[in-house]
């Protein structure tokens, strides 16, 4: 019984077991979705059918997630490239910006440094205003302080009638010397205490108009009549001494002027006029008919030396200067920064040359203008020639514009050497030469030298800006060079077609005068004189040689392609070469 107790009991067991096995795995296949069921090997044959359904599921379900999975990753590589392209943007980005931040900052800084020196332009600009405003207002002011200082001021200095002078010893020559001089003294004195220059006409007899003072006094007398008009030089010293502001208020361009004519002072007078002239802005100073200062050629050149504004000087008919004074006016001549006009006429009878030979012997001589005439330059032949040094001198092309040396005892081999000079002096515009005896070898000399008619070519290269003037004829007339060479060159055009020569010429011509030789026949065909042949007749014996011409000129056509080909094989090697 008990065994059979035991049996019943194993089956029910084995009954249970079987149930809980499917139910294990009916639980197990429940709870795994993507994996494999645990399978009883008691059962592997009844459910075989079930399982591959279960694996075909899986495997589709699977492949859904891998082709998931394959998509997330090329979604990921498409972002990792759009985040590369987005870093190589902003890369690009900060380049750019740092370019453009530097563009913007040199713009900014460029902009800063323009204003800045608009700025400082301006303010240059206001203060220099602002400088000259001043300066004008303290000259005016100056002015008229001068004129306030003066407006009670009455001339001390007694003025004696002829008579009165007669009366106290003075013959009628001196009474009438000393009347005329005192009233022309106190004349300028008061004038100069208003504020106003005595003259304003041509003081010094050259064409100088302006604003100046004029002392001229005729004769030469002894002692005591310059001792009677001391106290009336001393009342004009004292006057133009305190004149000054007069000047500052004047414009910048006016010609002032002081001339000395006659004049003859003792020691203390010429030292009281030469302090009052100190730092007077006199442009003209002028001396004129024997003048006379205690000290000679010393006391004018003192009075050169201390104004620095001083443009031209004239020294007229002071005779006889001898070789220091020629030594001390030289060097303030010389060392003179600002004087660019000397004149000096009818001084020397013996010492011209040594005083022209002094003149040019600087190298930096500042002159524009020299006028030396009646001073008998060449009058005395002693020594080198003054006119070999003058030929050198003109022929280094010096600042000299203008010459005069009329009435010197010129001959014609000098005039043979100023106009050899000439050939190669461009700067000289004005050369008179009149009242010499330079005869027809000079004058030829002369004109040739204006006008070599041996050929168009040396009509070309003949002076054409310096204007002479002789005893039988002048050149270059008018001031424009380029219309004395056309004129020269129509005239000897016009001279030759009235024989038909022109054609036998034309074989040597220059072919860059062709322009000035059209350019003359156009506009000076109609000049007016009888002598001037048609335009029309000129043309036609230049037609007839038209052949010469264009052969030469395609010559110099060829040459000139020749130099451009040259020139454009060498730009296309060399940029070949970089």
């Amino acid at each position: 019984m008990s065994n059979a107790s035991h049996t019943k009991k194993r089956k029910a067991n084995d009954g249970r077991a079987t149930a809980d096995g499917a139910h294990d795995v009916n639980t197990s296949s429940s709870n795994n979705d993507g994996g494999f069921p645990h399978i009883s090997g008691e059962h592997d044959g009844a459910s075989e059918p079930s399982r591959d359904e279960n694996n075909t599921s899986q495997l589709d379900r699977m492949e859904q997630m891998m082709r998931r999975m394959e998509e997330k990753l090329a979604t990921v590589s498409s972002l990792e490239n759009r985040c590369e392209q987005l870093e190589a943007k902003c890369s690009s980005l900060e380049n750019l910006l740092g370019s453009t931040s530097q563009s913007t900052k040199e713009q900014i800084d460029s902009l800063h440094l323009q204003l800045d020196q608009n700025c400082n332009s301006l303010e240059n600009r206001l203060e220099s205003i602002s400088q000259s405003t001043k300066e004008h207002i303290d000259k005016t002011l100056k002015y008229n302080e001068m004129l306030i200082r003066n407006q009670n001021w009455e001339y001390p200095a007694p003025v004696y009638t002829v008579n009165e002078l007669a009366d106290a010893g003075f013959n009628d020559a001196e009474a009438e010397h000393i009347y005329q001089t005192s009233q022309l003294l106190q004349t300028n004195t008061e004038a100069l205490r208003r504020g106003n220059f005595p003259q304003s006409n041509d003081i010094t007899g050259n064409g100088d108009r302006g604003p100046g003072i004029s002392l001229g006094i005729d004769g030469i007398f002894d002692d005591d009549t310059v001792d009677e008009l001391s106290p009336h030089w001393r009342e004009f010293a004292a006057a133009l001494k305190d004149f000054k502001p007069a000047f500052d208020v004047l414009p910048g361009d006016s010609k002032t002027c002081i001339a000395f004519k006659g004049v003859h002072l003792n020691q203390e007078l010429t030292q009281l006029v030469k302090d009052a002239l100190v730092n007077i802005p006199f442009k003209i100073l002028s001396f004129q008919h024997s003048c006379y200062f205690h000290g000679d050629m010393s006391a004018i050149a003192a009075m050169i030396d201390s104004n620095k504004y001083l443009q031209k000087l004239d020294i007229y008919r002071i005779l006889e200067m001898d070789r220091d004074d020629i030594t001390t006016l030289c060097s303030a001549i010389h060392h003179h920064p600002s004087l660019v006009d000397v004149s000096i006429t009818g001084c020397f009878s013996r010492l011209g040359n040594e005083m022209l030979r002094s003149l040019l012997r600087t190298d930096e001589l500042k002159l524009e203008k020299l006028s030396m005439p009646e001073n008998a330059l060449l009058g005395i032949r002693t020594g080198i020639n003054v006119c070999t040094q003058l030929a050198d001198f003109l022929s280094t092309n010096p600042r000299l514009k203008e010459l005069d040396l009329q009435n010197n005892g010129l001959d014609g081999s000098d005039a043979v050497m100023i106009a050899n000079a000439l050939r190669s002096n461009t700067t000289l515009r004005k050369l008179y030469i009149c009242a010499n005896d330079v005869g027809a070898v000079g004058d030829e000399a002369l004109r040739r030298a204006l006008c070599d008619e041996t050929s168009l070519n040396s009509v070309a290269d003949s002076n054409h800006s310096c204007c002479i003037e002789t005893d039988n004829f002048s050149g270059n007339n008018d001031e424009d060079r380029e219309i004395n060479r056309a004129e020269k060159i129509y005239g000897l055009l016009s001279s030759r077609n009235k024989t038909m020569s022109n054609v036998q010429d034309f074989g040597d011509i220059d072919v860059k005068l062709l322009p000035n030789i059209l350019e003359s026949v156009q506009k000076y065909s109609n000049y007016g004189d009888e002598d001037i042949v048609k335009a029309s007749s000129i043309v036609y014996e230049i037609m007839r040689c038209w052949d010469k011409i264009r052969r030469s000129s395609g010559n110099i056509r060829q040459s000139m392609q020749d130099v451009q080909c040259a020139k454009g094989e060498a730009s296309s090697e060399e940029r070949r070469v970089t």
